[in-house]
């Protein structure tokens, strides 16, 4: 249960083989694997995507390429880091457009997905897709435009209420200047306003980098950025004692993801009873998650249609604050989806789509109903199922004995096998994460 909940959380889950290879390690070590991820060789991923040849300045190939990413990296909790970011640090292709921009910060994501702070805001306030997301690239000395630098403060740092909308007008001038040219971020010296700004009570000649120190320092900034790291892996309800900690964490070590992320995934709340399946599975999380778990083997052609129809529009947010989540991902329509791409899993029978359950049946030589329906739990639900669920998916079951016996089961073994893994993907605790 904690090592699959660990894996759920700071990556997509685990398959057969990466859970054995886990459990052996032990939880801490797992937890210095996920954390300490730049050691880890992830070349494999790399050859896989590269030899699909996508053109990743297309919104299609680009979330295709995000969702083997996450499906396939030996590296999870960077790309959940990347995931999380995304949802934070929010820019959308519906306005971004075709070009290297939306790509080049994912990458941004990628490189700093567990470094410092403050350098991650300065780097993304120079992004080529933020600059077109929140118009700074058109923010001159003549007309200063305001909406960076209040997203700054109300989304990406501080939260609503510690600030004037002075501070948002003298942000605004500190940043002036910053554009576009040839598609990379260029200072533009001439529409710089050099004069004096007054900026959350301390005045000077402000560039946009002297805003983001002064924000970093302000006591609202630690809090807002763990409260967000917490509600993200652990649940909506951090206590007082446990956020002072992780705010204690982020100052002592000068604003490092890294450490606080270190002390979550190590905490007594992260695998707390208040933590476990408490989370709902964002759309990404659960096609990703599923296909990783099970193990098959994808191109992703089908992938991001999938998680497009469950709600969640990779690289296009509904708007600045990011995808709601929570609860909002479940509504009539998105499960609906959910449960037909439960059927597809199930009923995936192509070559660039394949999974078969009578095959993994076999390698297993399970010869009881029971065995087969023990396994899925296992796989899918950490072996945690109430004693009734269980009771009626060996009832469904039933006929599945023998399956490791020479010659050809029947087709009908075949469709149930499939059935009984539906049913387990249907179920509502496989939608909790």
């Amino acid at each position: 249960m904690r090592m699959g909940h660990l894996l759920r959380r700071a990556g997509f889950g685990a398959n057969e083989e990466e859970m054995d290879r886990f459990l052996a390690m032990g939880e801490e070590a797992t937890v210095e694997y996920l954390i300490e991820y730049e050691t880890v060789d992830d070349s494999a991923l790399e050859k896989r995507l590269t030899g699909l040849d996508l053109d990743l300045e297309k919104l299609r190939d680009l979330q295709r390429w995000s969702l083997l990413r996450m499906i396939y990296t030996q590296r999870p909790l960077q790309e959940k880091m990347v995931l999380f970011w995304h949802g934070l640090l929010t820019s959308a292709f519906k306005k971004v457009g075709k070009g290297p921009y939306m790509l080049n910060q994912d990458q941004l994501f990628r490189r700093q997905a567990l470094g410092e702070y403050d350098v991650l805001l300065k780097a993304i306030s120079r992004d080529s897709a933020m600059l077109i997301w929140l118009d700074s690239r058109v923010n001159n000395k003549k007309a200063p435009n305001e909406n960076f630098a209040r997203e700054l403060m109300e989304l990406f740092s501080m939260g609503i209420g510690p600030y004037t909308e002075t501070d948002v007008r003298e942000s605004a001038r500190a940043f002036t200047g910053w554009g576009l040219k040839k598609k990379e971020f260029l200072f533009r010296a001439n529409q710089h306003d050099y004069g004096t700004k007054t900026f959350l009570g301390r005045t000077g000649e402000y560039s946009g980098d002297d805003i983001v120190d002064i924000i970093m320092e302000h006591p609202a900034t630690a809090n807002f950025v763990c409260r967000r790291l917490f509600t993200f892996f652990v649940h909506d309800g951090p206590d007082a004692a446990t956020l002072a900690s992780l705010v204690w964490t982020f100052n002592d070590t000068r604003y490092s993801v890294k450490a606080v992320m270190r002390r979550i995934l190590t905490s007594l709340e992260f695998y707390s009873s208040k933590a476990y399946r408490a989370k709902i599975k964002s759309p990404a999380e659960f096609v990703a998650g599923t296909v990783r778990m099970l193990g098959i083997e994808t191109d992703g052609r089908p992938l991001n249609a999938l998680t497009d129809r469950m709600g969640q529009i990779l690289f296009s947010p509904f708007d600045v604050s990011g995808w709601p989540g929570g609860a909002a991902w479940i509504n009539s329509s998105t499960l609906l989806q959910r449960l037909n791409f439960a059927n597809k899993i199930a009923t995936a029978r192509g070559r660039s789509f394949k999974f078969d359950p009578l095959q993994v049946a076999q390698d297993h030589g399970f010869n009881t109903t029971a065995a087969a329906v023990n396994h899925f739990i296992s796989l899918l639900l950490d072996g945690q199922a109430p004693s009734q669920d269980r009771q009626i998916l060996l009832d469904y079951a039933q006929g599945l004995d023998g399956l490791s016996a020479s010659g050809n089961p029947s087709a009908t073994v075949d469709e149930k096998l499939r059935s009984l893994v539906y049913l387990v993907m249907s179920s509502p605790d496989f939608q909790l994460a």
